[in-house]
């Protein structure tokens, strides 16, 4: 395995497709494969090592998934309930008809909608009236990021709330900001910051000292440089993203669908709990095997699950609980196992697990808009040629 997936990462390295990265593959909680390649910081001249920080963006939605089944489990909450319950500013929550105008929900935003993605509630863009009301509330974010007015997780969801979404709740699929609306669930539930609850419920238990929502002062020569394909060329990418801060300091916006930031090691001992169903490798258990079972069962298939960017990672999979779920090995053109499941990081982090085989593929990267990279593919399919 090691040759294989030295030669096939080397390649991709020297051709240009990222500066640095990290892989490691995990069976039954044990390290089969880990390997450190390029540079963390090309300006630096600071090679890529086992303990690199990388901002994991949307690898942090598990996580959030993983907490809110916790709150399922110890009946806080069930996935029916209507979110409005637990967030009063989504009471009245509204959608956009087809002439543009808003009007009441006709259907209740439920917890359900928030983690498999059919909230109506999508990322800032231009395409619709919701994604444009959106970019402008994320504007004000980053506005105001770097004052005493910067938008906390609460707010993010009172100011949130009065967008009226793209479509009733329950009817599409369409990927947005549930994950930090969840984030917020938690919080109102337990009375807990959200980053204090990760960390006395999840982080701590296992042992993940190198996850956080920033990067602290004495690990900072750890963290990795971000890049950008500038007219085929790789620069480094200095802005912030999604209301995001330059994650060197503990930011208001504890962002549950893409705030974190790990190494490969460290979120590896998260990834093989999920792959022994819920307890990690060593006998701590975060989640039941029933609340495991719920995350990775397909819930949004068929037309409902329209990926508007058509993504080539969404094909062949269906969308359980802010994971993807593999249904269809030939249109996904991998050999991976029917129920392998994960999810990927805008900047290239990805992971996948399964529960079959135990097993845990991961494929670190710093490239805006990277997602499952073409070498995370590869990676994934030697590894399931050598196991078997």
């Amino acid at each position: 395995m090691k040759q294989k997936l030295d030669a096939m990462i080397e390649k991709a390295l020297n051709s240009g497709d990222f500066v640095g990265a990290n892989a490691a593959v995990y069976q039954a909680g044990k390290c089969l494969y880990l390997n450190s390649f390029g540079q963390a910081d090309r300006e630096a001249n600071r090679p890529m090592t086992k303990d690199t920080i990388f901002r994991i963006y949307s690898m942090t939605k598990p996580v959030t998934a993983v907490a809110v089944m916790q709150l399922v489990e110890r009946g806080l909450i069930h996935t029916d309930m209507p979110v409005g319950w637990i967030l009063p500013e989504f009471r009245d929550f509204q959608v956009y008809s087809e002439d543009g105008k808003p009007h009441p929900a006709r259907n209740v935003l439920r917890i359900q909608h928030l983690l498999n993605m059919q909230s109506g509630l999508p990322y800032p863009n231009c395409l619709t009236q919701t994604e444009r009301d959106m970019a402008s509330f994320f504007g004000d974010m980053e506005y105001f990021r770097e004052t005493e007015n910067a938008i906390t997780t609460r707010e993010f969801c009172r100011r949130a709330a009065k967008i009226p979404a793209e479509f009733e709740p329950g009817t599409h699929w369409k990927y947005g900001i549930s994950a930090d609306i969840l984030g917020a669930v938690v919080e109102a539930v337990t009375g807990r910051n959200y980053r204090d609850y990760l960390m006395e419920n999840i982080f701590d238990p296992l042992g993940m000292t190198d996850t956080d929502f920033y990067v602290h002062e004495d690990k900072q020569d750890r963290f990795a440089a971000a890049y950008e394909l500038v007219d085929g060329k790789l620069v480094r990418d200095e802005k912030c993203h999604l209301g995001l801060n330059n994650y060197l300091t503990l930011p208001a916006f504890i962002s549950g669908g893409a705030g974190l930031t790990s190494t490969v090691e460290d979120y590896a001992k998260f990834a093989c709990t999920l792959a022994n169903g819920g307890t990690s490798p060593d006998g701590v258990r975060i989640l039941s095997p029933a609340a495991f079972d719920f995350i990775r069962t397909p819930q949004v298939a068929g037309e409902a699950f329209r990926a508007d960017q058509d993504w080539d990672s969404l094909r062949g999979y269906d969308y359980g609980s802010l994971v993807r779920v593999l249904t269809d090995r030939k249109t996904a053109g991998t050999i991976a196992n029917t129920g392998e499941f994960g999810w990927d990081g805008w900047t290239g982090t990805y992971f996948c697990v399964d529960p079959k085989e135990q097993l845990v593929i991961e494929f670190f990267i710093q490239v805006a808009c990277a997602g499952t990279s073409q070498a995370a593919k590869l990676m994934r399919n030697i590894v399931y040629s050598e196991i078997k």
